[in-house]
């Protein structure tokens, strides 16, 4: 049996040139295996890196202690780095550094008792520095609105990222523009960016490149569930020149009377915050990187009492959406294979591979044991998954669908909506919910947001007991997943998202107006 890397493995791979993508995911997969070890052994093995890998690039040997610890105080020293040569730096790498960070701390990989304080205190202003830096490169100023102008009722909603109607944050942003349009009264065109680096340009690790649709260039339209959308987009490589002063002269001739964005980082937006009335829509639980002048709340939250959003954030419920989703079809368990009599765990995600670790399989494993009839399904794309439950001493009764078009149909044939620990999978809770699985989840997140601290369980112990009662008692379960359905019908639906939009949207632009009255008292330009 081939023995477990070491971590002398991975100081020799820090010290060795990395000369492509395929060298930089091995240092990935050989930090990846200190995640599931005890913290102490972690926190040691960072700190001998620096003398077992001597002479290795100071982000690749600092991300890497990072990802091995899960300590945030590696970033405080990456930044440090960073930023002391930040105005020789490359904006693709700055930009490819600040997602990979995000990234690390939205798959909650990082430890945030390690470093009170981080988002307020480095995360954000490092996301300032990219913006001044791109200001300052490209000559960028945004164009204010002139005071007195008349309403367009027409406002941008602008994402990083528009893929297809199979990823989630697009049918979202649709569902969104619907709403503005059907139900707010206003006029959208969409801004799709695609500002997010794409290909790898710094050495940190986990790396990470976002994806983009070639198809959806320039000035087109946008089909879902029978109505059409005007979207203006760009596929041209992360910041490049002309690409933002692109959007920016756009934006200038829709001449909106308000500027959205959907998710934080939102560059464009950010770049035209104070030059007209401007919101945030996050896309997940946890604080938003905006500068917009109201940020709403993923559902759930509570204010910040301190830090950049203080003021700006709002209490807000995001509406989940299933646009362009494929209707709902009369799903069966014979159609997968599954026995009637069994009790169906769903375990449903993007990043499977990542997010069903260990401790969490060793979970299914202890229910397994304690419920005979309780099996697991996994929807969503997955290829390390397979190998490793297939290592399962109870592998026939953990199997994986892969993607699932159809994720409603498949949660009414199950018993329990499982959720391992992550940030994501709103959308699919909120399915489960209106199914009647009965969700499961650990504190926080977005799942924890979306079913409600009922259904919020401290450990994965508490899930065995759970899962373990349910499965043996009939009515305990018919009683939960009823629970389950009311909890579902509780939540935001789209006249009360419209009505808060709506109201926000009126707050926002009274703020612009008032932030102009002092600059014109004021005296200045």
């Amino acid at each position: 049996m081939p023995q477990p890397p070491t971590l002398t493995d991975l100081a020799a791979a820090l010290r060795r040139p990395v000369t492509s993508g395929h060298d930089l995911k091995a240092i990935e997969t050989l930090c990846e295996t200190f995640r599931d070890r005890p913290r102490a052994e972690r926190a040691r093995a960072a700190r001998e890196l620096p003398r077992l890998a001597r002479g290795a690039d100071t982000v690749l040997l600092l991300s890497a202690m990072a990802a091995v610890s899960g300590d945030l105080r590696y970033y405080d020293e990456l930044l440090d780095a960073v930023e002391g040569n930040i105005a020789q730096s490359g904006l693709e790498g700055l930009l490819h550094i600040h997602a990979g960070i995000g990234r690390q701390l939205f798959l909650m990989r990082m430890n945030p008792a390690s470093r009170p304080g981080f988002f307020e205190e480095r995360q954000f202003p490092f996301y300032r520095r990219i913006l001044d830096e791109i200001r300052r490169r490209q000559a960028i100023v945004p164009p204010a609105r002139l005071a007195g102008e008349a309403d367009t009722g027409r406002v941008v909603l602008v994402t990083n990222q528009f893929l297809s109607l199979r990823h989630q944050p697009s049918r979202d942003l649709l569902s969104y523009a619907a709403l503005l349009e059907d139900r707010c009264g206003r006029e959208v065109v969409i801004l799709n960016t695609n500002i997010m680096p794409t290909e790898v340009h710094s050495l940190f690790v986990p790396s990470f490149a976002a994806s983009v649709e070639p198809a959806f260039s320039g000035d087109q339209r946008i089909e879902a569930d029978g109505r059409t959308y005007r979207m203006l987009s760009s596929v041209e490589p992360c910041v490049s020149p002309g690409k933002i002063a692109g959007f920016l002269k756009a934006v200038a001739a829709l001449d909106p009377d308000a500027v959205l964005s959907l998710g934080g980082s939102c560059v464009v937006a950010d770049l035209m915050a104070g030059t007209r009335p401007s919101l945030c829509i996050p896309t997940t639980t946890g604080a938003t990187l905006s500068l917009a002048d109201i940020v709403l709340d993923f559902g759930g939250g509570v204010a910040p009492d301190h830090g950049p959003l203080a003021r700006s954030w709002r209490p807000f419920r995001f509406l989940h959406s299933l646009a362009g989703a494929t209707p709902r079809k009369q799903g069966s368990r014979a159609a997968l294979g599954l026995d009637d009599g069994a009790f169906v765990c769903a375990v449903v995600g993007n990043r499977l591979d990542e997010e069903a670790d260990g401790a969490f399989l060793a979970m299914l494993e202890a229910l397994f044991d304690r419920a005979p009839r309780a099996v697991a399904v996994f929807a969503g794309h997955a290829d390390a998954l397979t190998r490793r439950l297939a290592a399962s001493r109870h592998a026939g009764r953990l199997l994986c669908l892969g993607y699932v078009s159809d994720i409603g149909a498949l949660l009414a044939v199950c018993d329990a909506y499982v959720n391992p620990r992550r940030t994501g999978g709103g959308a699919s809770a909120a399915e489960a919910l209106a199914a009647g699985a009965v969700p499961l989840s650990l504190p926080g997140g977005d799942v924890a947001s979306v079913v409600g601290p009922r259904f919020i369980h401290p450990d994965y112990d508490a899930f065995v007991e759970r899962l373990a009662a349910l499965a043996a008692d009939p009515a305990a379960l018919a009683a939960a997943a009823a629970e389950a359905r009311v909890q579902g019908s509780r939540r935001t639906g789209p006249e009360e998202a419209a009505a808060d939009l709506s109201r926000y949207l009126d707050e926002a632009a009274a703020l612009f107006r008032d932030r102009r009255s002092l600059t014109e008292g004021s005296g200045e330009d």
